[in-house]
């Protein structure tokens, strides 16, 4: 009985341990195949926290695009209408010269006798130039170029709307007569000609031309008048013939060089009493019914001054425009 007992007692413990083992190894099985677990996942696994995606607009804040087929123009200056294509602009009229661009305005006159005014000598005797200036606009003014102050007078002469002459000094027949500084002479050459009276037109602007301060010498030369109509022409200036002689080739030269001219009418004050200037006035308005037009030429004397204030007021009585000079030299030009 104890032999059978003792090998009973080992056949149990034999047992035990080789549960023990049993265990141990499926222990160490199950750690080893934890571990390969977690270096390789499933290479198909399903990601189980969702990816973080930027804050989204508000939906008010949202605004849908504009549907292809019709657009809204965004709201902005308002576009001018396009402009439609421009006619053809007329070639630039050429420049216009001297003489017109300084010309005033002449009144309308129509079919009425025209007469042109023009007071000589005007700048040395302060006073009455004044009394000339304060004349109607339309009465044409000629200065002298060796007066004293001209910026200042013409400036006022034309502010009074006033045409202007540069009265230039020419050489007389009479040696006796002086005509002035820097006048021109017929024994002078080109040069000295063409020297002086450019010092002459140097002395004031807003002049439409030049008229001849006596020049009864002068004015019959023909070579010396074709030098003084050449400058002229240059500048785009007209001529006004004084006509102190009967063979002045003035008129002449200036239409063959194409230069805008006329011609003196009437002297007013060759006599200085007040009815011989009231009959010089008459002669000029019978020359003007009988021409069309006509030009007076006088001084600023006081005789002629007060002559002419009072003739003037009754032109409008007489059916009579008192014009600027250059409105009777473009008549005249378009009736030749």
């Amino acid at each position: 009985m104890p032999q059978r007992a003792g090998g009973r007692r080992r056949e149990i413990a034999l047992g035990v341990s080789l549960i023990v083992l049993l265990l141990a190894g499926a222990g160490a099985l199950h750690f080893w195949l934890t571990g390969q677990g977690a270096k390789e996942p499933p290479a198909r696994a399903v990601a189980v926290i969702p990816p973080v995606l930027p804050q989204a607009t508000p939906p008010a804040a949202v605004v849908p695009p504009p549907a292809p087929a019709t657009p809204v123009a965004p709201e902005a200056q308002p576009v001018p209408p396009p402009t439609p294509p421009a006619a053809e602009a007329p070639p630039h009229p050429a420049e216009e010269p001297t003489w017109l661009r300084n010309a005033t305005p002449s009144p309308q006159a129509g079919a009425k006798p025209r007469i042109a005014i023009v007071i000589d000598d005007c700048g040395l005797d302060r006073p009455r130039t004044d009394r000339a200036i304060a004349l109607p606009a339309a009465v044409t003014l000629s200065f002298l170029p060796y007066s004293n102050d001209l910026p200042s007078q013409t400036e006022a002469a034309r502010r009074n709307g006033h045409e202007l002459l540069v009265h230039v000094p020419m050489q007389p027949i009479n040696a006796r007569l002086d005509m002035g500084p820097n006048g021109l002479a017929i024994d002078q050459p080109r040069d000295e000609v063409l020297r002086r009276l450019r010092w002459d037109l140097g002395r004031f602007d807003g002049y439409v031309g030049i008229n001849n301060h006596m020049g009864s010498r002068f004015t019959t030369d023909r070579q010396a008048m074709t030098w003084v109509i050449g400058e002229l022409r240059s500048r785009g200036l007209m001529f006004l013939d004084s006509r102190t002689i009967g063979s002045t080739v003035g008129e002449s030269v200036a239409s063959l060089e194409d230069v805008p001219y006329a011609g003196r009418d009437v002297f007013l004050d060759d006599d200085l009493q007040a009815q011989a200037v009231e009959a010089r006035l008459m002669d000029a308005e019978a020359v003007a019914r009988r021409k069309g037009t006509a030009i007076a030429i006088g001084h600023p004397h006081d005789a002629t001054l007060a002559a002419l204030n009072q003739w003037i007021a009754t032109l409008p009585h007489a059916g009579i425009v008192l014009v600027p000079l250059t409105d009777v030299v473009r008549a005249r030009s378009t009736a030749e």
